[in-house]
């Protein structure tokens, strides 16, 4: 399976109080931290989606448009499977937010191993407790429900995924940890 990979980067940043994706974290810019892992699990090409180009250009990756803006995240991911299917270089997307400073290659492997020869599902999504939905590959065979949906007026990717044949894969929920506020940037108290 072919993949690429995504960075979510379109948010308005409103809690943070700055563009979240630039935000420096031990050294790097915090989307450029996810880029990285990304293409550590062979995510090839990486894309950002959405936020402003000229003010993402310092980072590791292009930016491209997001095709709904202020539509959320599902306005997001259509934005990446519209863009990606037209490349017609991979068959899937490993999608995920600019904010998961803590993200690493063993959290997204299982997601890529459990794609790997599934010829059912159309998204395979990491789970904790609970389903995380900013945490998941994308199959580009999925962009037509999508669609739908997004047309159909739902903005909310759980339910988006709940319409398409999923697979959850548990991961470890402290690297899903997503920073929202300059307090959220200290490490969590279990760590200190």
């Amino acid at each position: 399976m072919r993949i690429a990979g995504v960075v979510l980067a379109g948010g308005a940043s409103r809690r943070m109080g700055e563009t979240k994706a630039l935000i420096d974290v031990d050294g790097t810019a915090m989307a450029d931290r996810v880029l990285d892992v990304l293409r550590a699990v062979g995510g090839d090409p990486v894309v950002l989606v959405g936020g402003d180009a000229d003010e993402l250009a310092t980072l590791s990756a292009p930016v491209v448009p997001d095709m709904y803006p202020g539509e959320g995240p599902v306005g997001g991911v259509l934005s990446a499977l519209e863009h990606l299917a037209s490349l017609d270089a991979v068959d899937a997307a490993l999608i995920l937010p600019c904010d998961l400073c803590d993200v690493t290659t063993d959290t997204l492997w299982p997601l890529v191993e459990a794609a790997s020869g599934d010829g059912h599902s159309r998204v395979w999504v990491a789970a904790t407790d609970r389903m995380e939905p900013m945490c998941a590959l994308w199959s580009l065979a999925a962009r037509g429900v999508v669609r739908d949906q997004f047309v159909a007026g739902q903005r909310a990717l759980h339910r988006v995924i709940a319409e398409l044949p999923h697979t959850t894969v548990t991961v470890e929920a402290r690297a899903l940890r997503n920073v929202n506020r300059p307090e959220d940037l200290s490490p969590p108290e279990s760590d200190r």
